[in-house]
């Protein structure tokens, strides 16, 4: 099966099919790796390749929160996974799986989660086109 055609399954099936995905990181510190792996996963991921991102940014013009699907090397095994990294004035966590088309789902769900639930307090000019105001940058549509 294509990685397009996995992609459109829905997301409890991708999980059925390829299991739940891994916390790796978390601002309450609960997570699926050691804690002493913690710092090597966050850099690792940091210096991962950005596949998706969807940014929205502060009065001040630096981003408030960004939402990002990214491939990068899990230090301990030496693979390539793909994570959701989340991260916020408020938040984050970032999990991971080693499909891309897992990923690439839970990523357009994350970002739409935001928009139907905001985790930040918005003006209301954000919510006026849909996703395309809500974020300052996005490829969801």
């Amino acid at each position: 099966m294509t990685v397009v055609a996995e992609a459109l399954k829905p997301l409890p099936a991708l999980h059925a099919q390829f299991g739940p995905p891994r916390v790796i990181l978390s601002a309450t510190g609960r997570t699926d790796i050691m804690p002493e792996q913690i710092e090597a996963f966050r850099f690792n991921l940091l210096a991962g390749k950005t596949l998706r991102e969807s940014v929205i940014n502060g009065t001040d013009g630096t981003p408030d929160l960004i939402i990002r699907c990214a491939s990068y090397i899990d230090p301990v095994t030496r693979v390539v996974r793909y994570a959701v990294d989340y991260w916020s004035v408020l938040d984050y966590y970032a999990i991971d799986t080693t499909v891309r088309a897992v990923s690439e789902a839970m990523y357009e769900g994350v970002v739409r989660g935001e928009f139907a639930a905001p985790t930040l307090r918005l003006d209301l000019g954000r919510f006026t086109r849909g996703l395309a105001s809500f974020y300052d940058v996005t490829d969801v549509i």
